[in-house]
């Protein structure tokens, strides 16, 4: 007997992922598991799941689910996830700190370096098909 899978739907949105309320990542299938793709972002969370330890990297979620790609060995309450073994199925926040993450962050409103037409630099480039001059730290956020 073979099984049909379902097709995916090619608009669908992928979940973005929060530590804390700073989001973190947007997760895609290429990223593998939730650990992964959290390791991927230099986001501190200790694991033995690869020393054959299960257990280790139990995060409590604040909102959003889960499912799981292979069937967890430690034993869960309702409001935690083995990122090993999980994929986001909607937008989550976890309680990691997004200390030391690879996180995107944004400058302040007032803040923002402008164009001469009093344009966002991303946006002066965009509408006025212009090459435009960013600002370093513009440019380091984004390498980041």
């Amino acid at each position: 007997m073979t099984s049909k899978k379902r097709p995916q739907n090619l608009f669908a949105k992928a979940p973005i992922v929060r530590l804390q309320g700073q989001p973190v990542l947007l997760f895609t299938e290429q990223q593998g598991t939730l650990l992964q793709a959290l390791e991927a972002k230099k986001v501190n969370i200790f694991s033995e799941c690869r020393n054959g330890f299960c257990g280790a990297c139990k995060t409590r979620v604040i909102s959003g689910k889960v499912s799981y790609l292979n069937e967890p060995l430690a034993e869960l309450k309702h409001d935690e996830c083995l990122p090993c073994c999980c994929v986001p199925t909607e937008d989550l926040e976890l309680d990691l700190s997004p200390e030391g993450a690879a996180v995107v962050t944004y400058a302040a409103k007032g803040s923002q370096h402008m164009g001469r037409n009093g344009h966002s630099p991303t946006q002066s480039a965009i509408s006025h098909g212009s090459k435009q001059q960013v600002s370093p730290t513009f440019i380091e956020v984004c390498e980041k």
